[in-house]
C-alpha cells in the first residue's frame, strides 16, 4: 500500500490525501453527533420515566397525608364519643352481675365458630342489659348513644379469665341486619397472635385505631370497664366502619394518573378498598397475574408493608386490559399507610409515561437518518471537488 502511494505523482498524492482526510472528519463528526444525539434520547427516557414516578409518589404522599389527618379527625371524634358513651353508662348507675346465670350462644367474630356459655347476667344500676338481637327493639345505653352521636357503641362482658370479650348489648349490625350480640372478640387472632385490642384492654389500657368490628373494619375506641378491685370486667366501645368516609372515597376514585392511569387502595391480604371507580371494591386479587405470570399483587402487598411512612416503592408489570389487542408494561407506584394497613398504588401504562420521549425520539431518528445522508452527499460532493481541483 506504502509502495502504491508512493508511486503516485504529486497531484494525485494531493487528492488522494484531501479525499481521505475531509471524508475522515464528516464521517467522525456525524458518528459523534449521532452518539450525542442517542445519549439524549436515553437521558431523556431515563428523565421521563423519574418524573412520572416523582409524579406518583407525590400523588401517594398526598393520599396518605389525607388518610393521616381522617384518623386523627376520627380518633378525636370517637374519643368524644367514648365519653359520651362513658356518662349514658353512668347515668344508669354502677356495673354489677346478678347471681342468676343466662345462656349465651356465642359466635367467634373471625372464625366464624359456635359455641354454649353461662354467663351472669349483666347490670347497669337496676337495667338488665338483656340479650337483644333485634333493632325493632329498643337497647340501653347503645342507642341513646348513637342518637347523640351517630356511630356504632357496644358494651363487652368478659367471658373467661383468658379474656375473651362477648357483645352483650350493641348496635352494630351484622349481614343479616340484626344486632351483632352475641359475638366475640377472642384474645387470640387466628393466626395466633395476641388480638391488638384486647392485648391493651386487659392491661388496662385504652386502644384507638382500626379494628375487625363483627365482619369488617372499623376506626375505634376501646375502652376497659374495671371493677373496684382493679379487674378488666367488660369493654365500652364506639366505632365508625372505615368505608364511611365517602369523601375520601370519592376524592381519590377520582384522581387521574396520565392519561387513563389511577389510584387504587388494597389491604394486605390482596383485597380491593378501593378500586378504579369502584367497581371492583371488595375483590380479592391475591392470585391475580400479570400477562407474564407474575403474582404482582403479592410482590406489591410483600414490598409495601416493609414500608415506613416516608418511605415509597415503584413496581413495574406487563399487563392487558379487557379489549386490548397486546400487553403493554404498567409501572405502579406504592406506599404504605400502616394504621388502617392500607396499600395505596398510583400508576399508568409506560407508553403514556414516554409519550413526550418518544415523540423526541422519532424526531431524533429522523434528525439522525437526514444527517447521515447529508454526510453522504457531502463526501461526493467533496470527493468531486478534489478530483476537479
Amino acid at each position: 500500500m506504502r509502495s502504491l502511494f508512493a508511486n503516485l505523482s504529486i497531484s494525485k498524492k494531493l487528492v488522494f490525501s484531501g479525499i481521505i482526510t475531509t471524508a475522515a472528519i464528516t464521517i467522525l463528526m456525524t458518528l459523534i453527533a449521532l452518539w450525542k444525539g442517542k445519549q439524549i434520547e436515553e437521558f431523556a427516557s431515563k428523565e421521563t420515566m423519574a418524573l412520572a414516578r416523582e409524579g406518583q409518589i407525590h400523588i401517594c404522599e398526598g393520599i396518605i397525608a389525607m388518610l393521616k389527618s381522617q384518623q386523627e379527625v376520627l380518633e378525636e371524634k370517637l374519643i368524644s364519643d367514648l365519653n359520651v358513651a362513658r356518662q349514658a353508662v353512668n347515668q344508669l348507675g354502677a356495673i354489677s352481675f346478678s347471681n342468676e346465670h343466662i345462656e349465651w350462644q356465642v359466635t367467634n367474630q373471625f372464625s366464624q365458630e359456635k359455641s354454649s356459655v353461662t354467663l351472669p347476667k349483666m347490670y347497669l344500676g337496676s337495667t338488665w342489659l338483656g340479650q337483644n338481637s333485634s333493632f325493632d327493639i329498643s337497647s340501653p345505653v347503645v342507642d341513646p348513644v348513637k342518637e347523640l352521636v351517630g356511630g356504632t357503641c357496644t358494651i363487652f362482658q368478659r367471658m373467661n379469665d383468658h379474656g375473651d370479650m362477648l357483645r352483650v348489648v350493641t348496635n352494630v349490625r351484622t349481614q343479616n341486619q340484626t344486632r351483632a350480640t352475641g359475638t366475640f372478640i377472642p384474645v387470640t387472632n387466628p393466626d395466633g397472635n395476641p388480638n391488638p385490642v384486647l392485648k391493651k384492654i386487659l392491661a388496662g389500657e385504652r386502644y384507638t385505631g382500626r379494628a375487625f368490628v363483627v365482619d369488617k373494619w372499623y376506626i375505634t375506641a376501646y375502652d376497659p370497664l374495671i371493677d373496684s378491685r382493679g379487674n378488666v370486667i367488660g369493654i365500652l366501645y364506639t366505632g365508625i366502619p372505615e368505608e364511611s368516609a365517602k369523601s375520601i372515597r370519592k376524592e381519590i376514585m377520582d384522581i387521574t394518573v396520565g392519561k387513563t392511569g389511577y389510584v387504587y387502595i388494597l389491604d394486605t391480604k390482596g383485597n380491593y378498598i378501593i378500586s378504579r371507580k369502584g367497581e371492583r371494591d371488595g375483590e380479592n386479587l391475591w392470585n391475580l397475574k400479570d400477562a407474564n405470570g407474575n403474582f404482582f399483587i403479592q410482590e406489591i402487598i410483600k414490598k409495601a408493608v416493609v414500608l415506613k411512612e416516608d418511605q415509597y416503592e415503584s413496581i413495574e408489570y406487563v399487563w392487558k386490559d379487557p379489549g386490548d389487542a397486546v400487553s403493554k408494561m404498567k409501572t405502579v407506584s406504592i406506599g404504605y399507610f400502616n394504621k388502617w394497613e392500607w396499600i395505596i398504588g398510583a400508576g399508568t401504562y409506560n407508553d403514556e409515561i414516554y409519550t413526550v420521549s418518544s415523540a423526541m425520539k422519532k424526531s431524533n431518528q429522523t434528525s439522525s437518518i437526514l444527517m447521515v445522508i447529508i454526510a453522504l452527499l457531502s463526501t461526493i460532493v467533496i470527493v468531486i471537488l478534489w478530483i476537479i481541483l
